[in-house]
């Protein structure tokens, strides 16, 4: 039996590129000044509901003098609280609109002055080298992962640190995408970027976030939108009876709401840059 090792750097690529509209519209976004607040207020619901177990992982590996690099850092969910340990954190946001709430974050919890605002994408970014590097999130628009982890390494002198997507293997967006499209994969996520570090030569270490809900419609119709939507294909009814029967077989109704299988979580990845190996 012959079996054939997929080339994760290059189904990254792939998947990039099939959802680079999408996502370049959804990141365009954020530069609406009504659009950032409404993700911000959206990640403040979050951390009041729960802990971001991510995040203060990262701070509490933080040592005394260290300074950390943020690609792509949004409203600051990570730049700000890093920013109360490390002695400096250099925010790196393309979005005026990211950036403006970020320095406002940074003023309410009085980090102002530890943190260099650079209003740039990490492609055109010009920074120093910092001892840690994260990114959260932020790097699902660039097709060349092998060239975006490069750039990450050069700029750390001992860890980095990646926040990326995970989905659960029984959801209903999976069995469809691989109807539709062939993989369960429905755009860069960190069963890719894992295998794709491996491919590197990368040995992540690797911390899972609790599945912390699974989705919900209150209508069937709702949820037909939500799949739709997911899968890219609003803009065709060839797919629409594969997706209405699946749903009808898989969707369980309770207490006037349609419960999904489905649901997100996040992984942090994380390793150390040039270790010491002993022979």
């Amino acid at each position: 039996m012959q079996v054939k090792e997929p080339n994760y750097l290059e189904l990254w690529r792939e998947l990039v590129m099939s959802h680079r509209g999408q996502m370049h519209g959804e990141r365009s976004s954020f530069n609406q000044k009504e659009k950032a607040e409404a993700y911000e207020a959206g990640t403040r619901r979050k951390n009041q509901e729960r802990p971001d177990v991510l995040v203060e992982f990262v701070r509490d590996s933080l040592n005394p003098g260290e300074t950390v690099l943020d690609i792509g850092a949004g409203t600051g969910r990570w730049a700000v609280p890093l920013a109360t340990v490390a002695a400096k954190v250099t925010a790196v946001e393309p979005a005026e609109a990211m950036m403006d709430i970020l320095k406002r974050n940074a003023d309410e919890e009085g980090v102002t002055s530890k943190i260099d605002f650079v209003q740039s994408t990490w492609e055109a970014a010009d920074v120093g080298v910092h001892d840690v590097v994260t990114c959260a999130h932020a790097m699902y628009m660039n097709p060349d992962f092998a060239g975006f982890i490069h750039k990450v390494e050069e700029h750390s002198r001992q860890r980095c640190y990646l926040g990326i997507r995970h989905f659960p293997i029984d959801g209903i967006i999976q069995e469809l995408n691989e109807k539709i499209y062939g993989t369960i994969h429905d755009g860069p996520n960190f069963i890719v970027a894992f295998n794709a570090l491996y491919q590197m030569g990368i040995y992540g270490n690797v911390l899972m976030e609790a599945l912390q809900h699974r989705w919900t419609d209150a209508s069937f119709d709702t949820a037909f939108e939500r799949a739709k939507r997911h899968l890219r294909v609003q803009d065709t009814n060839q797919y629409d009876e594969l997706i209405h029967h699946t749903l009808e077989l898989r969707l369980k109704f309770k207490d006037g709401l349609y419960y999904w299988p489905d649901g997100m979580n996040s992984a942090l990845i994380w390793w150390e840059v040039n270790p010491v190996n002993e022979i």
